[in-house]
């Protein structure tokens, strides 16, 4: 009876157990990205800076669909 009942508390808790350590591993925060030299950290590129039309479109026989 004794090994019974350490069989279903195993059952219940090696689950629980899991979830705990995946999500105490998510919440750990990650070291910052390897910059190249010569990179700002948090610059990103702003719309105003958009390509020319002619660079952004992939096949340039292709006419544009009407949504």
């Amino acid at each position: 009876m004794l090994h019974s009942i350490w069989f279903w508390v195993v059952i219940i808790l090696a689950p629980i157990a899991t979830v705990v350590g995946t999500l105490a591993r998510l919440a750990k925060r990650e070291p910052p990205m390897q910059l190249p030299p010569g990179v700002a950290p948090g610059t990103y590129r702003r719309f105003d800076d958009d390509p020319p039309e002619d660079e952004v479109a992939p096949y340039k026989d292709t006419p544009p669909r009407q949504p």
